[in-house]
């Protein structure tokens, strides 16, 4: 499968790094010079500096024969116009973005996006579904073959409580993607703290779930 990711941000870096070890073939596309240069120096050809809401740039990046395009620069208008292209222009077969306000995810929908990531409704998923000494919950499949996401619940006495997130050894092709604490929901990076009670959100293989849970919990 080829997939374009447009933005790599820390949550990009790490999906593209766990689907290239998956055996998918991914092009990363990155306007901001200095994140371009750090994945190029890492992964070569991989990384395509450009804007991806420029035509140009899509076209560079192999648009036209992707399986999957994944809009994930932070900016919900900035991921809609991608998203927009990507379908009608060149007519990915799926398109997949990440929103961090709620009200603009009927206008993704409206768009023909096929899958919309709200944190705000991961959040409320989280909390709606979360049962009592069942602190692992799966939010949804990503429609990536695989792969899944879901919310892990950290009890104040895992052996990870105070640790960096760039300290804990997770599974192969699996990281977090996003930390709810109590102030709220961000998007992490390796200098990040985890506390107790905080809710990870993590992209993981099928299969790997367990033993992700048994990392982050200390069980």
């Amino acid at each position: 499968m080829y997939v374009v990711i447009v933005g790599c941000s820390e949550s990009g870096y790490h999906l593209s790094k766990a689907l290239i070890a998956g055996g998918h073939e991914v092009v990363v596309v990155e306007k901001d010079t200095k994140r371009f240069q750090l994945l190029n120096e890492e992964m070569g050809s991989v990384a395509l500096l450009g804007d991806g809401t420029d035509e140009v740039t899509l076209k560079r990046a192999g648009v036209a024969r992707a399986d999957v395009v994944v809009s994930l620069t932070g900016v919900d208008a900035t991921n809609l116009v991608i998203s927009q292209m990507t379908k009608h222009i060149f007519n990915v077969p799926r398109t997949m973005a990440l929103i961090k306000d709620p009200k603009n995810e009927p206008i993704f929908h409206e768009v023909g996006v096929d899958l919309v990531v709200n944190s705000t409704h991961l959040v409320l998923t989280s909390l709606e579904e979360g049962v009592p000494g069942r602190p692992l919950v799966h939010l949804m499949n990503l429609r990536l073959p695989g792969m899944e996401l879901v919310s892990v619940s950290i009890p104040g006495d895992s052996n990870i409580v105070g640790k960096r997130l760039s300290e804990i050894e997770l599974p192969p092709n699996c990281f977090i993607s996003l930390m709810i604490k109590r102030s709220g929901a961000t998007l992490p990076t390796g200098r990040s703290v985890v506390e107790a009670d905080d809710e990870l959100v993590a992209v993981t293989p099928e299969g790997d779930e367990q033993i992700l849970y048994d990392i982050l919990t200390g069980v």
